[in-house]
């Protein structure tokens, strides 16, 4: 039985034209197959697509980008960590460390 990166290897042999597109293709599959065990995770309860995070920084992005604000970098990485600990739920122990956090 053909896998994936087998079928795109023998489909390199037969199409010169796309072969370098498909054998690094089939490299990448050969290189990350441990990852891509989605099945397996989906059946633990592992989310599978990107909406969670996609979902996650449009809620931290929101607190940036309201109307009429306008950031310097250095203020912005210094309230990054603020805003990443607030929504994290973890802002009483990361407090301590953002707050003696040196300007950038």
């Amino acid at each position: 039985m053909l896998t994936d990166r087998n079928l795109l290897a023998s489909s390199a042999q037969k199409r010169p034209t796309i072969a370098e597109g498909l054998r690094r293709e089939a490299g990448y599959f050969r290189h990350h197959q441990a990852r891509m065990q989605y099945q397996e995770l989906r059946e633990d309860g592992f989310p599978i697509g990107s909406g969670m995070v996609e979902s996650g920084c449009k809620r931290f992005r929101a607190r940036f980008v309201g109307a009429g604000m306008r950031w310097s970098r250095p203020s912005i990485e210094r309230l990054i960590p603020i805003r990443a600990a607030i929504m994290s739920r973890h802002f009483d122990q990361l407090w301590p460390r953002a707050y003696k956090s040196p300007q950038n």
